[in-house]
């Protein structure tokens, strides 16, 4: 045999275990899917089942520490009862023998499951967030209640970061927690030698995962299986079903106090204002509340026509990014004080924000997302008494929160609890406690009467409708929601005027009973329900939809 044939031989050979190799590694492929499902359904149900005995006697009130937890709530924190799940956690930190995940939704209170800790341990606390606006109201809030705490963010000055170094490595506990971001944590090489010197004189007590021994607490308001997974990953957490692995809590994503409402936006930006005044006047009078705005123009717009309106019952206070660091906190100070009754912001004014007696949420505009709303509505109600969300809609609005606001049937806090679930990973759920099934009964849709709601069959309006969009997508037309309504009532068709009116199938103008709003929502409906789509199209100065 030659050279060549046998050479041909062994390429087949190699050839056939290549393809033997690529049907095995497709079969461990499918084999190691199979073992992370089973492994995460072990963990789900470990979490959902076996913890809660495991973790029972953390609901005692029988640890060394528990009159002086008690005495420091009620001292520094003027709190006599503790929320649900609040007292398991608190005492799981004090142990100080596992890490701690806990998931609980805005205002349920995951802030006290560290900072009452921190009074009662040696040394201080490290508080990693990526949130300024967060660490600086509740640094603020930390110093109305005695309770000594710093932060360093990109805003601190050196003067006050050469303070903080020197009271990371003092022995007279000058403060009790420091918050910083997370670039602060991983950029510094100055503090992270200023860290690694009071972890070895004794003096920290939670630090991420470069101290091996120090225990952690992850907190978050909402988060699916697998970002939970991830997080644990990163941080170097045990996973729950291991021995001394990672307690998990997590509390319900709904919030019983907290009332949501859909309102109709009226056509002129005077009639919001009014609108909006004459509300707040009739429910919440000298109360505090936000109100939230797409830009910095339209927040000070909104702010000085609501004090003009209510004639200066409501006084106002604008924050927003463009505002200096002294000036949001003179805002936020006298807005916690009452001496601001509303503070209209933009989403810079976010997520973090603690004053309990806020007693409404207005969205002037949509909120850009769910994700959004759910954290910007959060603000509302943090004391637990009943606290009112409104978002003021109109159908040009986002799209993503256009089924928020087009269902009036479908209870709010079921919409919320489908929108994340469906949200998360590959559909796989959340840590949260989610109810679908059972409705809240306080929102507008639990409380409006059948009679409110009609119905109306639009299929002749609709293939008007999607008959001139196909016209316009032939012609090479692109137009935006405005110039299509506009179309439809026989206004702006310029030199498709003929080309239309040609065509027998294309009923135009539509039915004059049918208003902008009414158009609006039509075509929110067959957008939602798959007739129509949305393009995005970029100039250099905006993007057209």
């Amino acid at each position: 045999m030659s050279h060549q044939s046998q050479l041909e031989i062994i390429n087949q050979e190699i050839d056939s275990i290549d393809s033997a190799i690529e049907l095995l590694e497709q079969d461990k492929y499918v084999l190691i899917q199979k073992r992370n499902a089973l492994l995460d359904a072990m963990q789900k149900n470990f979490i959902r089942e076996g913890q809660a005995q495991e973790t029972y006697n953390y609901n005692e009130e029988n640890f060394p520490w528990s009159s002086d937890l008690r005495e420091k709530a009620k001292s520094h924190f003027q709190i006599e009862t503790f929320r649900h799940l609040q007292l398991p956690i608190l005492n799981a930190a004090m142990d100080k023998q596992r890490d701690l995940f806990v998931v609980l939704p805005t205002g349920a209170g995951k802030s006290l499951c560290y900072q009452l800790p921190a009074l009662l341990d040696d040394g201080f606390t490290l508080v990693v967030s990526p949130l300024v606006s967060l660490i600086k109201d509740q640094v603020y809030q930390l110093h109305e209640q005695g309770v000594p705490a710093v932060y360093i963010t990109a805003s601190t000055t050196k003067e006050e970061v050469k303070s903080v170094y020197q009271g990371m490595l003092s022995n007279q506990n000058s403060f009790k927690l420091l918050y910083v971001t997370p670039e602060k944590v991983s950029k510094s090489k100055m503090f992270m030698a200023k860290l690694n010197q009071s972890y070895d004189a004794g003096f920290l007590s939670r630090i991420v995962t470069l101290f091996p021994n120090t225990k952690i607490m992850a907190l978050t308001a909402t988060c699916p299986w697998s970002v939970m997974k991830d997080v644990m990953r990163i941080l170097n957490m045990k996973q729950p079903q291991v021995n001394n692995g990672t307690l998990v809590y997590s509390a319900p994503l709904h919030r019983p106090n907290l009332v949501y409402k859909v309102v109709q936006r009226p056509d002129s930006a005077e009639e919001t204002i009014r609108h909006i005044t004459n509300w707040i006047n009739d429910n919440y009078p000298k109360e505090s509340g936000i109100i939230y705005c797409l830009s910095k123009k339209d927040a000070e717009v909104v702010a000085q026509s609501i004090i003009k309106e209510s004639r200066g019952k409501i006084m106002c206070g604008t924050y927003h990014a463009y505002m200096d660091d002294e000036d949001k906190e003179l805002i936020h100070q006298k807005w916690r004080k009452n001496q601001l009754h509303v503070i209209v912001a933009t989403i810079a004014f976010g997520m973090g924000i603690n004053h309990l007696k806020t007693r409404f949420i207005i969205h002037h505009c949509m909120s850009k997302s769910m994700e959004g709303y759910y954290q910007e509505s959060g603000r509302a109600g943090r004391d637990g008494n009943k606290a009112e969300c409104i978002i003021y809609y109109r159908g040009t609005d986002v799209y993503e929160m256009i089924k928020y606001a087009e269902d009036y049937k479908t209870c709010r806090k079921i919409l919320f609890e489908n929108y994340f679930a469906l949200d998360s990973n590959q559909n796989e759920g959340l840590v949260n406690e989610i109810t679908p099934d059972e409705v809240c009964g306080n929102c507008d849709n639990c409380n409006r009467v059948p009679e409110d709601v009609c119905t109306e069959d639009i299929a002749d309006v609709a293939e008007t409708i999607i008959r001139l969009c196909l016209l316009l997508k032939k012609v090479n037309e692109r137009v935006t929601m405005t110039k299509l309504v506009q179309m439809l009532q026989n206004r702006g068709l310029g030199p498709l005027k003929s080309v239309v009116e040609r065509n027998d199938e294309i009923m135009i103008p539509i039915d004059k009973k049918y208003n902008e709003h009414n158009i609006e929502r039509m075509l929110n409906q067959l957008m939602i329900r798959g007739y129509l789509t949305e393009e995005y199209h970029a100039t250099p100065y905006s993007t057209i939809t």
